[in-house]
């Protein structure tokens, strides 16, 4: 029995959490989990905002603007399917890259970093600086959330990724690539120090939010009683399958070790060519497959990978338009499949009575 829980803006809860456990356990109570929404949106709204700001950093940093703007964003929202009101502290997704100390670039929508080890036989201090700006601002951002939380929203964590993709950016992907080949030990040095504090780091923001008892919930939306990754290699699209089992694999590895609940974000067929390998990772409960755009949009011919994953005795998260559901219904197992729709809101109970005929 999972414990009971209530949201204003999400009175369903309990029966939403419920699938959520059916869906990791690769079963069906009524129907599939529905979350309301499509991978990379944040991406596609780009917009000018009027402030007191002199730069967009000012703006992500700005702690007073974060929390108005997701608490606006609650006023007359409907939450349905499991689409849950949560928070999440964004500092983008080289948020690490930021605590151990790197510089970035902000836009309108992310940040972007510039390479700052120049030699792999003289690393600089990699370590977690927890009195710089972007670490007291996740922080702030984090306690300002719980304290307005309580009945209202769920509090998640920010966007760690300490492992491969973390080290490609402190390193450059191009040279990182060449690392493999002319200095593979200076690159597992660099790999280890990096990913080195990642565990006692989630492990303080795991605390603050269990101290006030919050689920883990990332920005994946996906909420677990106990603990909660998304795991990925967006770099391993630039290498082989054997380089990414002897460089990628181990340190996934590790991070995985750390989660009850670890879901893999397969960004697309450059980092599908290692899911054998991928699909061997501990406390892996899903793969999360994002098939791009173009050419790889549709998803029916994905199909045969997805059932490859759920033969695997994985769950999957898959991203589809309205207009593809009837058919992947008709072709895919509804056991173990959690589907992000991109549906107008006049069309989601209807797309969720359809979905519970699967």
């Amino acid at each position: 029995m999972l414990p009971a829980r209530t949201y204003r803006a999400k009175p369903d809860f309990d029966e939403s959490i419920a699938r959520i456990y059916a869906w990791y356990q690769q079963r069906v109570i009524d129907r599939p989990p529905v979350r309301f929404h499509h991978h990379n949106v944040e991406y596609e709204k780009h917009r000018v905002l009027a402030g007191p700001w002199q730069s967009a950093e000012d703006r992500w940093l700005d702690v007073d603007f974060q929390l108005k703007t997701f608490t606006d964003s609650l006023q007359g929202a409907k939450f349905l399917g499991e689409t849950f009101p949560v928070f999440w502290p964004n500092l983008s997704a080289l948020v690490y890259n930021l605590f151990l100390g790197q510089e970035a670039d902000f836009d309108d929508v992310t940040a972007w970093v510039h390479p700052c080890v120049n030699e792999l036989d003289r690393l600089p201090p990699l370590r977690v600086q927890r009195d710089n700006r972007f670490y007291r601002v996740v922080e702030q951002l984090t306690a300002r959330a719980l304290a307005l939380a309580e009945g209202e929203f769920l509090v998640g964590y920010t966007d760690m990724y300490a492992g491969i993709d973390c080290t490609a950016s402190l390193r450059g992907a191009e040279q990182m690539c060449l690392d493999l080949l002319m200095d593979p030990a200076g690159l597992q040095r660099l790999i280890d120090a990096a990913f080195s504090e990642y565990a006692e780091v989630y492990s303080h923001f795991d605390a603050v939010l269990k101290s006030h008892g919050q689920l883990s919930v990332t920005w994946m939306n996906i909420p677990s009683f106990e603990t909660f990754n998304v795991l990925a290699c967006d770099f391993a699209v630039n290498i082989s399958p054997a380089h990414f089992d002897e460089f990628c694999l181990p340190v996934i590895r590790r991070e995985a070790e750390c989660y009850v609940h670890n879901v893999f974000h397969v960004d697309g067929k450059g980092v599908a060519k290692n899911l054998d390998s991928i699909l061997t990772l501990p406390n892996l409960a899903a793969i999360q497959w994002v098939q791009g755009y173009g050419p790889d949009q549709p998803i029916l011919q994905w199909v045969p990978l997805i059932r490859k994953i759920q033969q695997a005795g994985k769950s999957v998260v898959v991203d589809l338009q309205p207009a593809e559901l009837d058919e992947f219904m008709k072709q895919v197992d509804p056991a173990g499949i959690l589907c992000w729709i991109n549906a107008e809101p006049a069309d989601q109970a209807e797309i969720l009575n359809k979905v519970k005929r699967w």
